[in-house]
């Protein structure tokens, strides 16, 4: 198995670690932070990582207290022994952090979204095509179960055509962050960008590009300018008709809820995080709750990752272009708001 170094040991590093404690044969060996004790509180499950708590994940193929700890990347990029480089840097960080791993010859898997601009994504994705280094970015929703289960409704057309879909994700306001970087539009692309998106990506990897997006938004309800939260329709012309809304604007106590509508041709399907359960309503028959695959959604993104690396494959559920469309029609949502018109997309 490939041998992995986490860069970044806030949140969502802390939601990765648990991770890849979790995966057999997986070997965290190095992680890097310019904390040094907030590094060393990962490791040690000492504390809580945002609300994610590592305290009762037990290390299933590495050890602990052997994994390495750099306070800057660049020397962690000169460790050979690292073959792979998961970045979990806040959202500004992430062009220069996946530049310079491939330049180092690392494989690379960065967190969600991509970048803060089309321009540096496409940055990235040249410097990691000619490093020949494989590269995904870890659009977690598409490996969620109960999305994944969705996915091949739709595919499968086991109830017909997918008429209507409806996607919805709220969190409480996010407090945790490193300086509050999550919080500055300019860095994060507020609501909109870093949580929105991930229904945004979804719907592309379910339905492709719409041929425009329609969308309303609340603004500076917790960020200064920015966009806290969205509502947007997709229009697919004859398609199905798709909407999304979500944001962070509710106060840090609002619980966290992500939720789905799908109408078919010969049935529905709704799914609510707040209960955990998954219904497929098909017509002439008794509803049905399906188990989901195992496994939460960072576990099966991750674990594919390194199957795809351990099989010299280029991710396909989600490739890098796939990254950089889902960032191109989120900020045409954000433009749409910012217009109050729809945006036409090419």
């Amino acid at each position: 198995m490939s041998k992995i170094g986490i860069v970044g040991c806030g949140f969502i590093g802390g939601v990765h670690f648990s991770a890849y404690c979790k995966i057999k044969g997986a070997q965290l060996i190095a992680v890097c932070d310019q904390d040094l004790t907030r590094a060393k509180n990962l490791l040690q499950g000492a504390s809580s990582v945002g609300n994610i708590s590592v305290e009762s994940v037990k290390p299933v193929s590495f050890n602990t207290s052997e994994v390495k700890i750099y306070t800057r990347y660049e020397e962690m990029l000169k460790d050979p022994e690292i073959d792979i480089i998961d970045v979990c840097l806040p959202t500004y960080l992430h062009k220069e952090a996946v530049v310079k791993a491939a330049k180092a010859g690392k494989h690379i898997l960065c967190e969600k979204p991509i970048a803060l601009s089309v321009k540096e994504a496409d940055e990235m994705i040249k410097a990691a095509k000619k490093a020949k280094v494989k590269f995904m970015v870890a659009h977690v929703i598409r490996f969620w179960p109960e999305y994944a289960v969705l996915a091949e409704l739709i595919k499968t057309k086991a109830m017909g055509k997918l008429l209507e879909a409806n996607f919805q994700r709220h969190s409480p306001t996010p407090t945790w962050s490193w300086n509050n970087w999550i919080l500055d539009e300019k860095k994060s692309m507020s609501a909109a960008g870093d949580l929105h998106i991930h229904d945004t990506d979804y719907i592309l990897y379910i339905c492709g590009t719409p041929k425009s997006v329609s969308s309303l938004g609340v603004k500076g309800r917790v960020t200064k300018k920015g966009v806290d939260h969205i509502m947007t329709q997709f229009n697919y012309g004859n398609g199905p008709k798709v909407y999304s809304e979500g944001g962070w604007a509710y106060g840090d106590k609002y619980p966290f809820r992500m939720a789905f509508w799908a109408l078919f041709e010969k049935g529905a399907v709704e799914f609510n995080s707040m209960n955990c359960q998954l219904t497929v309503y098909e017509d002439g028959k008794e509803p049905v709750k399906p188990i989901p695959p195992a496994g939460d959604g960072y576990l099966r993104e991750i674990q594919y990752f390194l199957n795809c690396i351990e099989n010299g494959k280029n991710p396909s559920i989600v490739t890098p272009d796939d990254a950089r469309e889902s960032l191109r029609i989120t900020l045409a949502e954000i433009n749409s708001v910012e217009k109050a018109k729809p945006i036409v997309l090419k």
